[in-house]
């Protein structure tokens, strides 16, 4: 078989690290009547899918994540540049990479899909919060940039996240994790995998995390801003033969947080601040400007949601790989949401939302041949969301002398949203090694979409769209060409074009505003390109990756909004341009000492967008335009420049014991928190110090380890979104202050 150039010098590694253990031995080092035994560490990384070409990827190892305390969702932005989640709740969750996937707004429509594909274990999740609970016992966690649509689907056309746990062993083994930390923080871990029988084994996770609150409620004397959960996840892996495995995952999730938003500023207008003026008149007593608000009602998010997957490998004649994936997954998520203010202009507010997602995927790999490789697959995919949502204004005349209007006193105004969606895809990729430095790699993919929803609204601005039914075609393509210069020195190339789905509107604003034809969005399309090399130099001790990208997002999918129905609706803009350069560089300059870099600096802007939404400061101007041309500004959730650098150095002390310290800063420079770039959501730069320290030995048939870690050290006070709120108001979710803890751990 003939080997390529990343392959080439695998048996010469191994060859080394074999020679230097037996010369270890052969000088008699191990003859000492009692021996002290260094620790050994042996990295390994899951094998990248055998038809990924390069591209500007991210991978984040599961140690990588657990040494730098990284466990949720929404913080993978502090280790991969780019990238951002903006977390409101556990079901407001939004997603981008290079400034392409979300086209934001105020409020979750759930007609307009991510364009940034998240997946656990080869099962796309269709909503970033069904990976609300924490990432534990995870294997690797990699974010790929650009469009991703002919191998990872459709609706990945800003890129994926793509996250795998680790898998049942046939050797025993278990862990145990306890740690403690400031405000009431603990998270308990235990994990157990070993055989059953010969042919199979079995892994379960356990957990449990609690969270206080850093937000204090001056009406009630709480803190706010906490949750906890509890999450379990078994598996069982049967491999009856060399040539067969079975990998059954089940997990089960359920938490209950208390999200709250503060008051950055009440903006004025006009020479005047419209909303402590609205506030005034109804007696509410208005706080901001720090960890505090003042609220007669408090908002609770209850999630729970599960799933099972079952993944199928077979290993065929001549070496050709057959995999299935089947899985169903269930997501259900019930919120109390509050007005913010200690007068009850909200006797009631609270919704529920149920999604069912079901898949089954089929991918034929051929064996790495001479002169090319390939992989076909199909797909079917399914999805039934259905929403309910209440307000039930109170009544009186504080909510009218509030709203200026007895529109909504004594209202209970209910809305019902239904999402059914299918789709079915086929696809290739294949690999041409036209030498043996030079690769060209093409993939295509199609995918067929019928989706169909319906959405009504009683006793405000009642609407009831009807049953709408769309259909689309949602190709996919790519193109890499890539070429070894040196074996320790590439370059590639990669063109790409990808469509997410359509939108059916489900708001009676884009009805009253532009007819009903509106109710219907159309695909998004996104044309990429990205220029990168990638190299090591000094036998891995200096890694230097570096890329140019570019995209071209057309039909751009985002928000307006109606004064007269008062809600948002989604629209087809014109076209946003992403473009910029990425870079990451990892250094290993002394024995255990890792020192890693990596940045984005991003140039994204609205080309056209000539019928956007107003922001506040225009819109409750005297005389506002009815839209506002956004064309030639930044893009929303777009931060000129992100980084994070990280570093580690481990040593041996008192014998045989391990020490280490370690250190994460990351930033990120201002950037406009809502689509219609209002000054008084715009959020400001902020960087996050990171330490931890810690010693870890042997004990018994384990290891020990203990730590002391403070996240937030500088204790920045930032915003993880902010949002334009009524009347000129601006709120926003505070990232949670200096946190001090202790993790202890043994490992067995």
């Amino acid at each position: 078989m003939k080997l390529y150039p990343q392959q080439k010098y695998l048996p010469l590694v191994t060859s080394i690290a074999l020679g230097q253990v037996l010369a270890y031995v052969a000088t008699g080092a191990l003859a000492d009547t009692d021996p002290q035994l260094a620790t050994v560490h042996v990295e390994g990384a899951r094998q990248a899918d055998p038809q990924q070409p390069p591209t500007s990827t991210q991978k984040l190892s599961g140690k990588t994540l657990e040494q730098q305390g990284v466990y949720r969702l929404e913080d993978l932005q502090q280790l991969a540049s780019g990238l951002d989640v903006a977390t409101v709740d556990p079901y407001d969750t939004r997603l981008t990479i290079r400034g392409v996937g979300d086209g934001g707004g105020t409020e979750i429509n759930i007609g307009m899909p991510s364009g940034v594909g998240l997946f656990l274990d080869n099962v796309y999740l269709s909503r970033p919060g069904m990976m609300s609970n924490d990432l534990l016992d995870i294997e690797s966690a990699d974010v790929l940039s650009g469009p991703q649509g002919t191998l990872y689907g459709f609706n990945t056309t800003g890129g994926a996240i793509d996250i795998h746990s680790r898998k049942p062993t046939f050797t025993p083994e278990g862990s145990l994790r306890q740690s403690i930390g400031q405000r009431g923080y603990t998270q308990t871990q235990a994990m157990f995998s070993g055989p059953l029988t010969d042919t199979l084994a079995g892994r379960i996770n356990l957990s449990h995390t609690e969270k206080g609150g850093y937000i204090k409620n001056e009406y009630t004397g709480h803190e706010l801003g906490g949750s906890n959960q509890d999450g379990m996840r078994g598996q069982l892996l049967w491999q009856p033969a060399d040539d067969f495995s079975l990998r059954i995952i089940a997990d089960l999730n359920k938490s209950t947080s208390y999200p709250v938003s503060v008051l950055d500023k009440a903006n004025a207008i006009n020479g005047t601040v419209p909303y402590l003026n609205r506030a005034a008149l109804v007696g509410a007593h208005v706080v901001g400007g720090g960890y505090k608000v003042n609220t007669d009602d408090e908002n609770e998010a209850y999630v729970r949601q599960g799933g099972l997957s079952v993944q199928a490998d077979w290993t065929l004649a001549d070496g050709y790989n057959l995999r299935t994936v089947s899985s169903y997954r269930y997501f259900g998520y019930q919120p109390n949401n509050t007005d913010g203010l200690d007068v009850p202009l909200f006797a009631g507010s609270g919704g529920d939302v149920r999604d069912r997602v079901w898949s089954q995927d089929i991918r034929l790999d051929s064996p790495k041949g001479e002169h090319f490789d390939y992989a076909l697959g199909a797909t079917y995919w399914g999805e039934d969301l259905n929403t309910f949502a209440h307000d039930y204004y109170a009544s009186g005349s504080q909510t009218t002398q509030y709203y200026g209007t007895n529109a909504n006193t004594g209202k209970l105004v209910k809305r019902w949203g239904e999402i059914n969606d299918t789709v079915f895809s086929l696809y290739a990729q294949g690999t041409w090694h036209v030498t043996d430095e030079f690769d060209i790699t093409g993939g295509i993919r199609n995918s067929y979409e019928k989706k169909s929803g319906s959405f009504r609204r009683a006793n405000k601005n009642d609407f009831d769209s009807g049953k709408l039914n769309q259909y689309s075609q949602l190709p996919a393509a790519m193109l890499n060409f890539n070429y070894y210069f040196m074996p320790n020195l590439q370059g590639y190339l990669t063109i790409a074009y990808g469509e997410k789905s359509g939108g059916l509107n489900v708001s009676s604003g884009a009805a009253g505003k532009a007819g009903l034809g509106s109710l219907l969005i159309d695909p998004e399309s996104t044309r990429g390109g990205e220029l990168g090399l990638k190299s090591h130099w000094l036998d891995n001790l200096i890694s230097v990756d570096a890329a140019l990208f570019w995209s071209e997002v057309r039909k751009f999918q985002t928000t307006a909004y109606d004064l007269e129905s008062q809600s948002s609706y989604l629209i087809n803009a014109g076209t946003m341009r992403s473009r910029g350069l990425e870079t990451n560089l990892t250094l290993k300059p002394l024995d255990g000492l890792t020192v890693n870099f990596n940045g984005t600096l991003l140039d994204n802007k609205y080309l056209d967008f000539k019928d956007g939404k107003c922001p506040a400061e225009v819109s409750l101007a005297p005389k506002p335009p009815a839209s506002c041309d956004m064309s030639g500004e930044r893009v929303f959730r777009s931060p000129k420049v992100t980084y994070n650098l990280t570093s580690r150095y481990e040593w041996q002390t008192f014998g045989a014991l391990q020490a280490f310290v370690s250190g994460r800063y990351s930033y990120r420079t201002w950037s406009y928190g809502t689509v219609d770039n209002s000054q008084f959501t715009r959020v400001p730069g902020y960087g996050l110090l990171s330490l931890s320290t810690g010693l870890g030995g042997k004990y018994g048939d384990g290891n020990w380890n203990a730590s002391l870690w403070a996240n937030n050290v500088t204790d920045k006070r930032y915003y993880r979104t902010l949002n334009t709120g009524d009347y000129g108001s601006a709120f926003g979710v505070l990232g949670e202050p200096r946190t001090v803890g202790m993790t202890l751990g043994y490992d067995f």
